[in-house]
């Protein structure tokens, strides 16, 4: 599993489960994947927002230190708490205003990992306007160096009115010269279990049911989006949930993969309005006959 997938998790689900409602994502959640609250990858996290400027920031000499950085790490070493790391802070702020700007340019800067299905599934979000008030609340990861990152944030749908609170989950990593990037890759098993396992903690519990208890608010007094959140989400399941032979249509070009994995080998690409039929589905995959092959496209791209 990778932080995309977790940063989508956590963004999904706070989203539908506000609703009673995830760039993704987002999710995720995590990524995402965790994205709890959805806005982007989502994805995005995307919550949505699924999660800007240029590339990773680096820390300034003499920058305040996160209170959690100087905790020791593990389990339980240091509670959920906004971070005072000003390039952390910066870092997670510009990958936010690069999500609703769709400018994956600066995404790729901002991440170790950036695959052409990740940059398709950018491009597919866009119903997201702006993301606002992008703050990083930060618990310590696994190794030295590295943070878990709970991003808070308001964000706004395209042609509504209301603001809607979300949370998603990062994976904030340092490099060797003290930058920080947001890792995007696949991680090891152990790894995943950690941030998968701070979800449960009682701490982070509280942060999400306080951001899911403002956006149902939020949700109660503009009904017209919440229903249009639950349309939007009923049209994923559709392309997952169709029967097979039902005719689908691409939403944004994508890649068709030869299994249901973005790692697995590119057979080649679709552009926006093609219409597949379904063959089948395999967990978030939908299988397609492509050139007389067996194809696999993400859920997400379908319209």
């Amino acid at each position: 599993m990778n932080i995309d997938d977790i940063r989508e998790w956590i963004s999904d689900n706070l989203r539908y489960l506000a609703l009673g409602v995830g760039i993704l994502f987002i999710v995720l959640l995590i990524f995402l994947g965790v994205q709890l609250l959805g806005g982007g990858k989502k994805e995005g996290g995307q919550t949505q927002g699924a999660s800007s400027s240029a590339a990773t920031s680096q820390t300034p000499e003499g920058s305040q230190t996160n209170d959690s950085q100087a905790a020791p790490q593990g389990e339980g070493a240091a509670a959920v708490a906004v971070s005072n790391d000003a390039a952390l802070v910066t870092l997670v702020q510009n990958y936010y205003q690069a999500l609703s700007t769709q400018n994956v340019d600066a995404i790729r800067g901002m991440v170790d990992q950036f695959s052409s299905d990740d940059e398709a599934s950018i491009m597919a979000a866009t119903d997201i306007e702006s993301y606002s008030d992008v703050a990083a609340y930060t618990k310590p990861g696994p190794a030295e160096g590295t943070w878990v990152v709970y991003a808070r944030y308001n964000y706004k749908y395209k042609n509504y009115s209301t603001i809607l609170p979300g949370l998603s989950q990062l994976y904030v990593c340092t490099n060797a010269d003290g930058s920080y990037y947001v890792s995007n890759g696949t991680m090891d098993e152990a790894t995943s279990d950690y941030i998968k396992n701070q979800l449960d903690e009682s701490d982070v519990v509280a942060l999400i049911q306080e951001v899911q208890a403002a956006q149902n608010e939020a949700l109660a007094a503009d009904q017209n989006l919440s229903n249009y959140i639950n349309n939007k989400g009923q049209v994923v399941s559709d392309a997952l949930h169709a029967a097979v032979g039902t005719e689908l249509t691409i939403a944004t070009k994508c890649n068709v993969r030869a299994a249901a994995d973005v790692t697995s080998a590119k057979l080649g690409t679709l552009a926006e309005g093609t219409k597949v039929v379904k063959q089948g589905a395999d967990g978030d995959w939908v299988q397609i006959e492509y050139e007389g092959q067996t194809g696999y496209v993400r859920y997400d791209l379908f319209q």
